[in-house]
């Protein structure tokens, strides 16, 4: 095994565990019923479809000829924007706070489910002949999202006492290999990164995952935790699917995975930075109205 498969699996293994320990984890916080009941929400689920599943593969082209890219590389980032709802997007909610995760995991499990039939469409759009496996995005549904929170909600029912602490230990795992996942996706596109450097590829792909995280925010704009919700999640694209397509279709040609490949990291870093941030004005806003409430109640 070289040191690049060796980077490789240990950033896949560590988003694979984080996920599970995270969904587990959420699942043990909530009811069924808390879960299910963000869906009633049919203007901001709506929203959030239009979003994610129609107008987010519109902004990576459009963004993409704003800046002067190659073909290729305007193809790569378009392709790998296909599929909504990256899961490490409930990661991002966390972070943040101030979120609704309920929302956040039922949303998710939508658009998940939109993606079945969305982003097979947009592939053979982006790219002439392309095709996506709707099942490699069940497998992905089922094991990534839905059996680990149906097994948190089990443990949420059946052991009360525990689940807490339980709870805590998932939520700790959970960091731990977000972080191993990091260090080791920039260690294996180490190459991609020198490479990319110098290019516009950069810019584009942060100026594209500001505009979802913009356009989520806009979606319910009136309610700042649903806000900070839906824009975390819109800014987490569902990027293996597009790799996949680049792998199978154009051959892993390196001017379109290159570009891809760039934007799949830079996406899996910008959106933590911007949901930590969120989480510490809400931190430092909480605490400054708890200072301030027990000025008032000591006068």
């Amino acid at each position: 095994m070289t040191a690049q498969d060796l980077f490789n699996a240990l950033f896949n293994a560590g988003l694979v565990i984080m996920l599970l320990t995270l969904v587990a984890s959420l699942g043990m916080t909530f009811s069924v019923r808390q879960v299910l009941q963000p869906l009633r929400r049919v203007w901001l689920l709506l929203g959030t479809i239009l979003v994610n599943s129609v107008l987010a593969p519109l902004v990576a082209i459009g963004v993409g000829y704003l800046f002067p890219l190659s073909a290729e590389a305007r193809v790569g980032l378009a392709i790998v924007t296909v599929a909504a709802a990256g899961p490490a997007g409930l990661k991002a909610c966390q972070f943040a706070k101030r979120a609704d995760m309920a929302m956040a995991v039922s949303f998710t499990i939508v658009l998940q489910v939109v993606n079945i039939l969305v982003a097979p469409l947009w592939a053979v759009a982006i790219v002439t002949g392309a095709s996506v496996n709707p099942w490699s995005i069940v497998v992905d549904l089922l094991f990534l999202v839905l059996l680990p929170l149906i097994v948190g909600l089990i443990l949420h029912s059946r052991y009360p006492d525990h689940r807490e602490s339980w709870k805590a230990g998932l939520e700790k795992i959970s960091d731990i290999a977000l972080y191993v996942a990091l260090l080791a996706g920039l260690a294996a596109n180490w190459e991609a990164v020198v490479t990319i450097l110098g290019t516009w590829v950069i810019l584009a792909s942060v100026v594209i995952i500001f505009v979802y995280t913009l356009l989520g925010w806009v979606v319910a704009f009136r309610d700042s935790t649903a806000a900070v919700t839906i824009s975390m999640i819109s800014a987490m694209r569902f990027t293996p699917i597009g790799l996949v397509v680049i792998s199978t279709v154009l051959h892993s040609e390196g001017s379109y995975l290159t570009p891809a490949l760039m934007f799949a990291l830079i996406d899996t870093v910008i959106p933590f930075l911007i949901a930590a941030e969120l989480g510490r004005h809400y931190t430092r806003k909480s605490a400054a109205t708890a200072s301030a409430a027990r000025t008032r109640a000591s006068a």
